[in-house]
């Protein structure tokens, strides 16, 4: 089977944050990624197998490589490839754990991570200021492995979120910080992760009660922002359960 040229027009465009926005759309590839997809309430509007891979996805429309080649936004083509509606998000409820505000991240490897370790801990709900990458970029949904299927992401820049969650406590990453395993922390929370180059904006610094950092015992200057995310949700993980 070939794609018609109006449907390749269309998800070849995909590549595009406008025109991910403009058709709600997004892309999935991968056999890993689209079998998580399909445990997960994400509408998928086509789904493109190529003919090895057939037989693992029987709902799929079967695919030439070279069609699939037309879609594919990476370097080796993905034999599964598919067509989804951006999901529409949960509203937040505190379930006792943090909120996860991301100040402008611009890795899409980064923020996929984020959301992976997310998952990981048992989180539903990730913040984002509105000039972190777009979570539906390609890159982010490989690196979350099937993750941003169950994390629900909600981009607000942070003025707007503290007016909701006034009486919550401003937590922020630093390398000036105290250790976090003996840091004030409480569950109404909201912990700030910030850029990878330039750290926490001064606005949102000007607004936090305390700074936490991950002690560190060798030369390196800082750690990935992806990495000491994971680092940090394991600490808060052992400081609510000793709670």
């Amino acid at each position: 089977m070939s794609i018609s040229r109006t449907e390749l027009k269309k998800f070849t465009s995909l590549n595009r944050k406008s025109k991910r926005k403009e058709h709600g759309l997004f892309i999935v590839e991968g056999e890993k990624n689209c079998l998580e997809l399909l445990k997960s309430k994400v509408e998928i509007i086509k789904l493109y197998v190529s003919s090895r891979l057939i037989d693992r996805f029987p709902n799929g429309e079967e695919c030439s490589i070279n069609s699939l080649d037309r879609i594919s936004q990476l370097k080796n083509t993905s034999e599964v490839i598919a067509i989804c509606k951006t999901p529409l998000n949960e509203s937040y409820k505190n379930d006792g754990k943090p909120i996860i505000y991301v100040d402008s991240i611009s890795d899409p490897g980064n923020l996929g991570s984020i959301i992976r370790s997310l998952d990981w801990f048992g989180y539903k709900h990730i913040f984002c200021s509105k000039d972190t990458v777009d979570a539906y970029n390609n890159k982010v949904v490989m690196s979350s492995m099937g993750s941003i299927f169950r994390i629900n992401i909600h981009y607000r820049e942070f003025e707007e979120l503290r007016k909701e969650f006034i009486d919550f406590k401003i937590l922020i990453t630093s390398l000036d910080g105290e250790k976090i395993n003996s840091s004030d922390f409480v569950n109404k929370s909201i912990l700030v992760i910030g850029n990878e180059s330039n750290g926490v904006s001064d606005d949102i610094k000007k607004q936090s009660e305390t700074k936490i950092k991950i002690p560190g015992y060798g030369l390196a200057e800082s750690l990935n922002a992806s990495v000491a995310t994971g680092i940090i949700l394991y600490e808060l993980s052992k400081i609510t359960l000793q709670k």
